[in-house]
Formats: structure tokens, C-alpha cells, sequence
């Protein structure tokens, strides 16, 4: 759907902090996210190692089946923690300096085992900078996932599964990389060549495992469809206000992020209660299970359900730019 509209979250976070100054007194960092972080992550390389242990012994709760059950029932949960801390760290909400946080995502990027973090915070940024510009938002399907996806259940299915894929390299956003994405690329080769040959394959499937379930059919893979698919044709970013936002540092608070990005997550339900008369008139979901098996079965939903806008749209004016 092609909007003539701008975003809305820069004329809703001026009008919002006009009323509500205090909101100020939100902003800035929060080290308590790197403290739990940083146990996620030995907590994760642990049962890696637990499970290659099993399966070296020839332990049945060493085999594929054991590994694959714990990977989706506690794995996926860790490794979308990872991933959470890595855009907290994006937007340099976990220390105070970007260095610092490029230096903490780097460490929550290590059970992924793919180079994420520095590669993520450029990119992230730009969906943040140039929302529904088709060729800037990377977080926009591609016209080629449009039109091979389509309104098919079992394509959409596919995609999720994929997602981890699809999301990423398919999307083709490549940009000249910097001396961080460099780093991170270089400090993952080696930590994976340390997992394979310290620990072994069992390891490295578990750890694999957890990502590809993290990203999609998974409940806690819900948010990359809830946040900003048309669900009622008008509302362009929505919010999910469910459990298992405590266990993803409130990432369902998707609106009031946008609104607010220098607000750190754990303290977005207090921006909501400050702002609730904005924030509760807007439409938003409480189980993402729900989205996902929604977005699966409905010939109304898919890819093509996403605002986009020109450029040209986009670009703000001077007294925008001013405020």
C-alpha cells in the first residue's frame, strides 16, 4: 500500500513530549541489560557443551531429537535475547559510548554464530531513518518476496521457517563494510572455528538450532510480523502487550520504540503509562502465536501488506527538521 503520508512517529513523539516533558527523564542508557546478557550467553554455551558432552558419551539425550527439543523450548528464547541486546546496543541504549556498545553486542552476538552486531546497528538505523522507502527500509519484503510468496499459506510458511534467510542476505541491502563489520566478521569466523574444533557438532547444531527457531516459527518470531504488517488496513506500526515480553526485554513496545528510540526498553511500559492515552486508542496484539498462525492462514495477509512511500514522501521539511 502506497502511502502519501510521512511516518507518524516523528509528529507523534513531538506532540507527546510537548505534553509530557517528563518523558526526558527516560532517556539514556541501561547497563543492567549487559549484566543479563552476559549470563544468557555463558547460560547458552553451556548447554552446548552439556549436549556435546551427552552426545560424545552416546548419551540419548545427546541425539538430534533431545538437541532439537531443547533448542525450541529454551534455546530460541536465548538466542532471541542475543538478539534483543544487539539492537538495545544499536541505538547505544546499553552503555553510553558506541564503542562500548558495539563491544557488548559483540559478545551477545557469539552464540548466533553469524556476524550480526555491527552489521545490524547500520542497517537497523536506516529502517529507523527512511521508514517504508522501498530501497532505504530494510525491513521491507522485497518485490521478488511479494510476488513469490503471494497470498499461499504454505509459501508464507516456508518464508518463516526461512526467515533467518530471507530477512537478511536475500534482502540484498550490501553496503561497503567498515572496520566494525569487518571485526565482527572476523571475531565470529574464530569463535566458530573454536566451537567446532574444542567442542564439535552437536555444539554447533544446537547452537544453530536456536537461531533459525528464534527467527521463525517460533512465538517469540512473531515480532517481525506484528510490528509493522497493515492488520486493519490504516495503523502502520503496531505494539504486542503480551507475556512474553519479559522475556525479550519488552520488544513488543514497538510503537513507543519508534516514538521514542532513546528511551532503553525496560523502561518503555513507563513511557506507555505516561503516554497511555496515545498509545491505548492505537490497535495492538497480545499473543504472538496468534499473529504468526494469522498471517500464515489469511489470503488477506502477506508481504504486500506494508505501507510504503516515496522518497520524496518521506523526506521532512525544514521546520520538521528544525523542531
Amino acid at each position: 500500500m502506497i502511502s502519501t503520508d510521512r511516518e507518524p512517529h516523528r509528529h507523534r513523539h513531538h506532540e507527546i513530549l510537548r505534553r509530557y516533558p517528563q518523558i526526558r527523564s527516560l532517556y539514556g542508557n541501561d547497563p543492567r541489560t549487559a549484566a543479563i546478557t552476559y549470563a544468557v550467553v555463558l547460560a547458552q554455551l553451556g548447554i552446548a557443551v552439556g549436549f556435546q558432552r551427552l552426545a560424545d558419551a552416546g548419551a540419548p539425550l545427546g541425539e538430534w531429537w533431545a538437541v532439537a527439543i531443547v533448542a525450541y523450548l529454551a534455546g530460541a528464547f536465548a538466542a532471541k535475547w542475543c538478539g534483543v541486546a544487539i539492537h538495545e546496543s544499536s541505538h547505544n541504549l546499553v552503555y553510553r559510548t558506541t564503542r562500548r556498545n558495539l563491544a557488548f553486542a559483540f559478545v551477545a552476538n557469539l552464540p548466533v554464530l553469524v556476524p550480526a552486531a555491527a552489521f545490524f546497528r547500520r542497517y537497523h538505523l536506516d529502517h529507523h531513518a527512511f521508514m517504508g522507502v522501498p530501497g532505504r527500509d530494510n525491513d521491507l519484503p522485497t518485490r521478488w518476496e511479494v510476488k513469490l510468496v503471494g497470498r499461499s499459506s504454505i509459501l508464507k510458511l516456508v518464508w518463516l521457517f526461512c526467515f533467518v534467510v530471507f530477512g537478511t542476505l536475500a534482502r540484498g541491502f550490501v553496503k561497503w563494510p567498515n572496520r566494525w563489520e569487518v571485526a565482527n566478521v572476523l571475531i565470529l569466523a574464530a569463535f566458530d572455528v573454536v566451537v567446532v574444533s574444542w567442542l564439535g557438532w552437536t555444539a554447533v547444531v544446537y547452537l544453530a538450532l536456536s537461531l533459525v527457531f528464534s527467527f521463525g516459527l517460533h512465538p517469540v518470531a512473531g515480532n517481525f510480523i506484528h510490528e509493522h504488517y497493515l492488520w486493519n488496513g490504516r495503523q502502520e506500526t503496531w505494539s504486542y502487550y503480551g507475556p512474553l515480553n519479559k522475556l525479550t526485554l519488552n520488544l513488543g513496545y514497538h510503537t513507543e520504540h519508534h516514538d521514542f528510540m532513546r528511551v532503553p526498553s525496560r523502561r518503555l511500559p513507563e513511557l506507555h503509562a505516561i503516554a497511555a492515552e496515545y498509545y491505548d486508542a492505537l490497535e495492538s496484539h497480545s499473543s504472538w502465536t496468534w499473529v504468526l498462525w494469522h498471517f500464515i492462514r489469511s489470503r488477506d495477509m502477506g508481504h504486500f501488506s506494508r505501507i510504503t512511500r516515496s522518497m520524496e514522501t518521506y523526506q521532512p521539511s525544514a521546520r520538521s527538521r528544525a523542531a
